[in-house]
């Protein structure tokens, strides 16, 4: 094991995970979605944003979780305090949520995604940008 996974399982243990938004659902963020969902103790995967909100629904569903739509600053703090995944075809809310700890990023849209990850920055969020470019 190494450090990472170490902390990450302590985490895990004190009920306390890295609570990640992800924005984009397409085949890298599907896979994305499903190795934090299924194999990564300690992290938690929180909501996802997908301008086409189908596609954030499907990462979910092929992880084997159910997800709730959401559309508000408000609804998404819900969803995430109540432990309910959520999905939204707003990206901006994950940037600003309070519920989330870091961002993965993984749309391929460069532009799009600067300003998400500015956002997110401005919001003292973690990120990783996992995009082709």
């Amino acid at each position: 094991m190494i450090i990472v996974d170490i902390a990450l399982i302590a985490r895990a243990e004190q009920g306390n995970p890295v609570r990640v938004g992800m924005v984009g659902a397409g085949a890298r963020g599907q896979g994305i979605a499903n190795q934090i969902v299924n194999s990564v103790p300690g992290m938690e995967l929180v909501a996802i944003a997908n301008r086409t909100v189908e596609r954030a629904v499907t990462a979910y569903a092929e992880a084997g979780r159910n997800c709730k739509e959401v559309s508000s600053q408000a609804e998404l703090e819900d969803a995430i305090n109540k432990g309910e995944p959520a999905v939204t075809g707003a990206a901006m809310l994950l940037a600003r949520a309070e519920g989330i700890d870091a961002i993965v990023e993984v749309t391929g849209a460069i532009e799009f995604s600067a300003h998400v990850v500015l956002e997110a920055i401005n919001h003292r969020k973690h990120v990783s940008m996992m995009n082709a470019e």
